[in-house]
């Protein structure tokens, strides 16, 4: 996926993302209000790749085989996690959702290790394709590298990837996707409990394209599935129809809006045709103190 210079990046140094929920454990800016030793052990997880080998549990991978991360109380860190949707659909429009996705993606991530957050990036396609992102300059190289290397394809069933990928508790989770995912409504009052269960606000960024906001063609086509091509549909399109997908498509964002904000989560729709710096410093403005 195409992704953004380092120069764009350093614009969002003022930012700052608000973690209103149960703080992730680490060693990071935000201090808890726990009493007891600065170093005080809390518990274990597994690793993720790009976490700090210095944690390791050495005596437990000789038991299990697997390497777990020890966790400390006192000073603790946001946790910011980041889903992304790379199934095929997300390759469309002039300006593919897929690079919105990846300039997002950066994005939040630079401006949570700022604050020395810890960041996890999560392709739903592929959940074993799992990073933690380090802080710093270090991060943005790691991050532009992974991002340069994920592909869109294929399809994606968001809630049982989630269900299999979410770990830890507490900070704030981003699902990124176009929502193209057929079962996605049906399933959202699930996937809004999942977070809720592990005690995390999620904000759904929901991408579209401009093409697919703003149809401005008529006429005969022929459409092809783009996760799937042996199915199709011809379709001749005038302005009674467009009018007719377009008070389908709003009433399905605001069914997805409402279902969000009434669970205390979030939501905002993003259109390829945005510039970056709108969505960022004003459509999301509520996330940061």
């Amino acid at each position: 996926m195409q992704t953004i210079e380092l120069s764009e990046l350093e614009k969002l140094k003022t930012l700052k993302l608000n973690i209103g929920r149960s703080l992730s454990l680490g060693e990071g800016m935000r201090r808890s209000s726990a009493k007891g030793r600065s170093a005080e052990f809390s518990g274990y997880r597994e690793y993720i790749p790009g976490d700090d080998m210095r944690y390791v549990d050495w005596n437990a991978f000789a038991r299990f085989d697997k390497l777990f991360i020890k966790e400390f109380m006192e000073e603790k860190e946001g946790r910011v996690s980041i889903y992304l949707d790379t199934s095929r659909s997300m390759d469309f429009g002039e300006k593919l959702k897929s690079t919105l996705m990846a300039e997002l993606t950066e994005s939040i991530s630079y401006i949570a290790s700022t604050g020395k957050d810890m960041v996890y990036v999560t392709d739903l396609c592929d959940i074993r394709r799992n990073i933690r992102v380090p802080n710093g300059n270090t991060g943005v190289g790691y991050l532009k590298r992974w991002l340069t290397d994920t592909s869109v394809q294929g399809r994606v069933d968001i809630l049982d990837s989630l269900k299999r990928s979410i770990k830890g508790r507490g900070g704030i989770a981003f699902l990124i996707s176009d929502l193209m995912d057929e079962q996605f409504l049906e399933n959202e009052d699930e996937i809004l409990r999942l977070f809720a269960f592990h005690n995390t606000k999620l904000i759904i960024l929901h991408i579209l394209s401009k093409e697919e906001l703003e149809i401005d063609e008529v006429g005969a086509f022929q459409l092809i599935d783009s996760e799937d091509e042996s199915r199709d549909i011809k379709l001749t399109l005038d302005r009674v129809t467009v009018g007719q997908y377009q008070k389908a498509l709003e009433t399905y964002i605001r069914k997805v809006e409402e279902k969000a904000k009434a669970a205390g989560m979030g939501y905002q729709l993003c259109s390829t045709g945005d510039a970056l710096r709108e969505i960022l410093f004003v459509k999301l403005r509520e996330l940061y103190v």
